[in-house]
C-alpha cells in the first residue's frame, strides 16, 4: 500500500520590483498577483506609481504552468486545494522571506495587496507573519471566510475592499453578499468601487494611493 512523505526543499523564485526604497519613499506595497499571471508583467500595472515615493513589491507564485496545453504562455498560481494546507505553509514562508530578503523593516508605511487569488495570498500571510504590516488591500476578491476568525487583526489594518462594476467574476449578487458578509463577521473596511473590470487600473489604483498616502 502506497504511503504518503512531504519533505522540505529549497526553490528559487522571482520577485519583481518598481522604484527603490529609500528616505523619500511614502509607500512599500507587497502585490500578490492573481491566478494565471507573472510577476514580470503584473508589476507593470504599478508603475504609473512615481519610483521616487513607492516600492513596489510583486513576488511571483511558487508554482508556474502552462495556461493552455503543453507549451505557449506560461502564469503562475499561489495555490489549489491539493495539499492545501502545506501549500498555504509554503507561500506564507516565501512572503516572510521576501520581506527579510528585501530589508522591509522600515518607518515607512507598508501595504500588502492581493489582487483577485492573491487576495486570499495576502490576507492568509498577513494574519500569520509576525512582520509589520499597515494596511490591507484586497481587490477584484475578498477575505477567505477562514481569515475571518481575526476580525481584530484585520480590522487593525484598516482593509480596502476594490471591486469593478463589470468585474466577470464578481456580479452584483456577489458583491451583495460578500458585503453583507463582511459587515455580519464585523470587519469595517473602505471600499472602492470603480467602472472596469477584473483587472487593476490606473484611475482606481491612484484614487487607492492618495488614500494610503493621506496624512
Amino acid at each position: 500500500m502506497a504511503s504518503q512523505l512531504h519533505i522540505t526543499t529549497s526553490k528559487t523564485a522571482r520577485i519583481f520590483t518598481h522604484g527603490k526604497l529609500t528616505e523619500k519613499t511614502k509607500l512599500v506595497w507587497i502585490v500578490a498577483h492573481g491566478y494565471g499571471f507573472l510577476a514580470e508583467y503584473f508589476i507593470k500595472k504599478f508603475e504609473i506609481l512615481d519610483e521616487n515615493e513607492h516600492f513596489v513589491v510583486v513576488p511571483e507564485a511558487l508554482n508556474r504552468f502552462y495556461t493552455t496545453g503543453m507549451s505557449g504562455r506560461v502564469g503562475a498560481s499561489w495555490m489549489t486545494n491539493e495539499d492545501r494546507e502545506n501549500e498555504i505553509a509554503d507561500y506564507i514562508t516565501y512572503l516572510d522571506n521576501v520581506y527579510k530578503t528585501l530589508n522591509l523593516q522600515t518607518a515607512t508605511k507598508i501595504v500588502a495587496l492581493g489582487f483577485s487569488q492573491g487576495a486570499s495570498t495576502i490576507a492568509r500571510w498577513s494574519m500569520k507573519t509576525d512582520f509589520r504590516i499597515d494596511s490591507l488591500v484586497f481587490w477584484g476578491s475578498s477575505i477567505p471566510n477562514d481569515c475571518l476568525i481575526f476580525k481584530d487583526k484585520i480590522n487593525a489594518l484598516s482593509p480596502y475592499l476594490l471591486v469593478g462594476d463589470e468585474d466577470e467574476f464578481i456580479t452584483d449578487q456577489i458583491k451583495e453578499e460578500v458585503l453583507k458578509g463582511l459587515d455580519n463577521a464585523g470587519i469595517t473596511f473602505s471600499h472602492i468601487f470603480y467602472k472596469g473590470g477584473h483587472a487593476i487600473l490606473t484611475e482606481p489604483l491612484l484614487q487607492l494611493s492618495s488614500y494610503l498616502t493621506a496624512p
